[in-house]
């Protein structure tokens, strides 16, 4: 039997061309028209001019919320700067901001510099997200993702001494039923922890490798450090830092007074504190070792609400519930602060939790708290993505009430962020921010401080080398917000 050819009708070849659109979204015009609308809204008008974009595919997207078909759109960029910006300005938008607005990552975009000038090119590998409406294809914002795994540094195996003192250890865990008590677990566990890191560190110490405290493994401090790291091996191949996570500026303080890091990120106010040996650390002897290597950038405070709270004013944070930040963060240090500033004591609030700033925002996203504190250089990556979403509104700190805060509080300073610093943020905001400083201590060799300055402050902004994370770095602010003794070997360098 044969079988006539299958014949194609136009009614039949509208289908198969419409469901090929819905597939593909949006074509490569009106991409690049939706860009420069996006730009001109969520960064700065008429900063940046798209002179050219090729698409580069697209993918079918899961439905977020509704049954609306979504797609995501890759695609190649060109920009040309209108006018001149300084993204390394403490004070202006950086170069995370303007990476989100374009659906990239910060390692996406190229070059954006502590100073640009009208004229400059800026190429991209971006993405948007569409969704099928009743008007059709609707560019939608998306949540920012990626973030720069940290280097592996590989250890060293233990002589023979060190298998006994392993064997000793164990004989102590491996215990017939019921064990190890719960309590003596979990003192031996935190024991085993510093040591492992401290031996890492003396280890890595012999072949030159340095240790660099950061913060959370999952917070802006550690994807700075690790961004930091990888600029540093691009420019000095031969120099070796490792990273070391921690619970944030407090405890970096410690670790570097304690011998256990040979560098840290330190917020500028909490030095201050820990050098004075006042605040938190009071109850001990001052840290009379720290000393500074440089400021890196701003860390603002952020005070955060959802878009429909009641909450206006941090004063009416009395009885609500709110996230101050884990014990030994910067975060804590600087919520006790503000809202001191504000008449408040913890006592006052209704509620508080000490998680850590993505498990801290993830409350507020789920309304389990009704404020949240996070001090870190903005835009934070957590908070991009709670803006993006559900969406954000950042409390003020103004008037007397700032003024009482940078009066008490060694190291802060009035810092507005602009407009746009976040998606949908319309309006300026007052808050203070801290520097953050690179720090070591006395005991570290001048020559190797000063070494590794040059290479922060000198080599790396001088040969452009610079992720988003890096390029407000350099040697503009190199002592901007420096707030103890610079180390010798970092004062050989400065003025």
């Amino acid at each position: 039997m044969s079988l006539a050819p299958y014949r194609i009708t136009p009614a039949v070849l509208l289908l198969v061309l419409a469901a090929s659109a819905c597939q593909r979204g949006v074509d490569e015009t009106r991409v690049r028209a939706d860009l420069q609308v996006k730009l001109d809204r969520d960064v700065k008008t008429k900063l940046f001019e798209v002179v050219a974009l090729r698409r580069e595919g697209s993918a079918p997207l899961a439905p977020a919320g509704t049954d609306a078909a979504r797609v995501i759109v890759y695609f190649n960029t060109t920009l040309r700067l209108a006018q001149d910006y300084s993204f390394g300005s403490w004070e202006q938008l950086g170069p995370s901001s303007v990476a989100f607005a374009l659906g990239a990552t910060d390692n996406g975009v190229f070059g954006l510099q502590p100073q640009n000038r009208a004229g400059d090119l800026v190429r991209a590998y971006g993405s948007a997200i569409y969704e099928r409406t009743a008007d059709g294809w609707t560019p939608v914002t998306a949540e920012p993702s990626g973030t720069v795994a940290s280097p592996n540094i590989e250890g060293t195996a233990p002589p023979s001494r060190s298998k006994e003192m392993i064997d000793k250890l164990a004989a102590m865990v491996e215990l017939p039923p019921p064990g190890v008590p719960s309590a003596d677990d979990v003192i031996i566990a935190e024991e085993l922890e510093r040591a492992s890191e401290n031996i890492e560190r003396r280890v890595q110490r012999r072949s030159h490798t340095f240790t660099l405290a950061s913060g959370p493994e999952d917070s802006e401090y550690a994807r700075f450090a690790a961004s930091l790291i990888a600029e540093i091996n691009k420019v000095a191949p031969a120099t070796k830092l490792r990273q070391r996570y921690s619970q944030g500026s407090v405890d970096n303080a410690w670790l570097l007074a304690r011998g256990e890091a040979d560098y840290a990120l330190v917020q500028g106010d909490v030095a201050a504190a820990a050098l004075a040996g006042e605040g938190v650390f009071a109850p001990g002897a001052p840290l009379a070792t720290l000393r500074a290597v440089g400021g890196l950038f701003p860390e603002a405070i952020h005070v955060v609400v959802l878009p429909d709270s009641p909450i206006r004013e941090i004063a009416q944070l009395r009885g609500r519930r709110v996230e101050i930040g884990v014990p030994a963060s910067g975060t804590r240090f600087d919520a006790l602060g503000v809202l001191a500033a504000h008449g408040l004591q913890p006592t006052d609030l209704g509620e508080t939790r000490e998680d850590g700033p993505n498990e801290a925002i993830d409350r507020l996203r789920r309304r389990e708290v009704d404020a949240v504190f996070v001090t870190a250089a903005a835009p934070a990556r957590p908070l991009q993505q709670l803006a993006a979403g559900p969406g954000l509104r950042l409390l003020p700190i103004r008037g007397t009430a700032l003024e009482r805060l940078v009066e008490k509080v060694a190291g802060l300073t009035p810092l507005t962020l602009p407009a746009n610093t976040y998606p949908r943020q319309k309006e300026s905001v007052a808050t203070a921010a801290s520097a953050a400083l690179l720090l070591t201590t006395l005991d570290a060799p001048h020559a190797e401080v000063e070494r590794v300055a040059d290479l922060v402050f000198g080599r790396m902004p001088q040969q452009h080398a610079g992720s988003a994370d890096v390029v407000k770095v350099s040697a503009a602010h190199e002592l901007r917000g420096v707030t103890i003794p610079l180390h010798p070997g970092a004062a050989r360098r400065t003025p």
